[in-house]
């Protein structure tokens, strides 16, 4: 008999022992489950997102198109009656004979855009006003060019007026058409970018629950939960901040959010690789924390990211996304502040425009020199006047990026750090842009007392030479290539 006590306390070992066993597993499964639908939903949001970005754009182009086609209608009306009214002087029917030359090809191109968008209401439409058209060269422009002293002048002229101002009206309803369509496009992106944000709380929350079970077998409740804001601290990042491998630049970030219930805000830096030459560098700061100012955070970068091919200058750029943002914001008291540079390793020029972004330094050896905003703030007016600047670099040239948390970082004393002593913290901090951007956030910690009361978002971009080298896992790179594309973390400013 006394031996039956051994082998029950053997097989009591083994029984908690295969239930820790158990819970492993099962707090594995649960994570990579958990990873694996969040992750896949977010690569689904995001291409839903791209693609409502995209259609919003094109009607964007669409309005562009009718807007020429109503130049060209007004070019003609003009034309005709300036040479009426002058007595048959010719030099008046320029503009007639050129945009009457390009009106048709421009009404086609329109309805078939209009088409391949799907805007089939619009077409009815564009086709009366191509008969109106037709009608008003017909019966009013071509006679009274023969012959503008023709008996009937004045009634064809009254006539033509009747036909401008239908056709007038029709353009006026296409731009209805597409107004309408347009909202309703804003209003989708900022729907799914909500339900993509909802989903995502909503699945990390399930994997919280689920951790919290399956630590009951281990009595590690408090480790899951840690390993849960991670994720979610991940998930937020690939969502709404990862860049394109460029050559020439070594990069350096650092993100630290302010809103200590999730690792997300309205801070933004992108890198993103136009073609062969050139790259965007972009930071942004859009007003407002949490969910809300992650939904135009994303808006900002996508919408940069849809219009960079089509827009080679900055300015043009900034000046293009103002009105998109002011058409699609639900928020009208929302703004942001943003610094969009096109980089050229041809000649290694950074042309930029900055939109009332005024943390942007520029390292040259030992000296600092601060970039001039060269804008207001985009989402304010719709006539907002945006320029572009180019700066000459060579390699070892540092450009510094932030939003306002670091040049706002201030003492017990409510004093802040301004411009020059961010200046001065760059001029003594490290080379290399990783290791600067972990000294700019340890210094505006500290500067703050222990914890930095704005979003703080840093983009450090170190332009280098092509040349190889290896990492540490044996991989061959070139310098100045980004890594993988993720947002490094502030070690020691929470919350991150």
């Amino acid at each position: 008999m006394s031996g039956a006590p051994a082998r029950r306390e053997q097989a009591r070992k083994a029984r908690i022992r295969e239930r820790r066993a158990t819970g492993t597993f099962t707090a594995g499964a649960v994570l990579a489950i958990a990873l694996i639908v969040s992750i896949a939903g977010s690569l689904y949001a995001d291409f839903q997102v791209r693609n409502a970005f995209e259609h919003h754009y094109s009607v964007d182009q669409l309005q562009s198109e009718l807007d020429g086609l109503y130049q060209s209608l007004l070019d003609q009306e003009t034309g005709l009656r300036g040479f009426l009214s002058s007595s048959g002087q010719t030099v008046y029917l320029q503009p007639y004979e050129e945009a009457e030359q390009s009106f048709d090809a421009q009404l086609l191109q329109l309805r078939n855009d209009s088409k391949a968008h799907g805007l089939m209401a619009a077409d009815p439409i564009l086709l009366d006003l191509s008969a109106e058209h037709a009608q008003w060269i017909a019966y009013v422009a071509q006679p009274l060019i023969a012959h503008p002293d023709l008996p009937d002048s004045m009634e064809r002229q009254s006539m033509g007026k009747l036909l401008y101002d239908q056709m007038r009206l029709d353009v006026a309803k296409v731009t209805a058409i597409y107004g309408q369509d347009a909202r309703a496009a804003a209003a989708n992106v900022q729907s799914l970018l909500i339900r993509a944000a909802a989903s995502t709380a909503v699945l990390i929350l399930l994997f919280g629950i689920a951790a919290i079970v399956a630590d009951s077998y281990r009595s590690r409740t408090q480790a899951e939960l840690e390993r849960e804001r991670v994720v979610a601290d991940t998930l937020q990042r690939a969502f709404l901040s990862g860049w394109d491998s460029v050559p020439h630049l070594r990069i350096g970030t650092a993100y630290v959010s302010s809103t200590s219930e999730a690792a997300i805000g309205g801070d933004l830096f992108d890198i993103h690789r136009i073609d062969a030459h050139r790259s965007l560098v972009l930071v942004a700061d859009v007003s407002g924390k949490g969910i809300e100012a992650a939904v135009e955070t994303a808006q900002v970068k996508y919408t940069i990211r849809a219009l960079i091919d089509d827009y080679d200058d900055p300015g043009a750029l900034l000046a293009k996304f103002n009105g998109i943002f002011l058409r699609s914001l639900r928020d009208l008291s929302s703004f942001v502040s943003i610094f969009a540079g096109i980089f050229d390793d041809r000649d290694w020029t950074l042309r930029y425009a900055s939109a009332g972004h005024a943390p942007t330094f520029l390292r040259r050896g030992d000296d600092v020199e601060q970039l001039p905003v060269t804008g207001p703030l985009a989402g304010i007016t719709d006539d907002a006047a945006f320029s572009s600047l180019s700066v000459a670099l060579r390699p070892g040239d540092l450009l510094v990026l932030s939003t306002d948390g670091l040049t706002e970082a201030r003492d017990s004393s409510g004093v802040a750090v301004d411009d020059d002593g961010v200046m001065r913290w760059v001029k003594s901090g490290a080379r290399e842009p990783q290791a600067l951007a972990q000294q700019l956030i340890d210094q505006a910690t500290q500067f703050a007392g222990g914890r930095i009361n704005d979003d703080l978002a840093l983009l450090i971009v170190l332009f280098v030479e092509m040349v190889q080298d290896v990492t540490d896992d044996g991989r061959r790179t070139e310098a100045g290539s980004t890594d993988a594309g993720r947002a490094a973390p502030a070690s020691e400013a929470e919350p991150l």
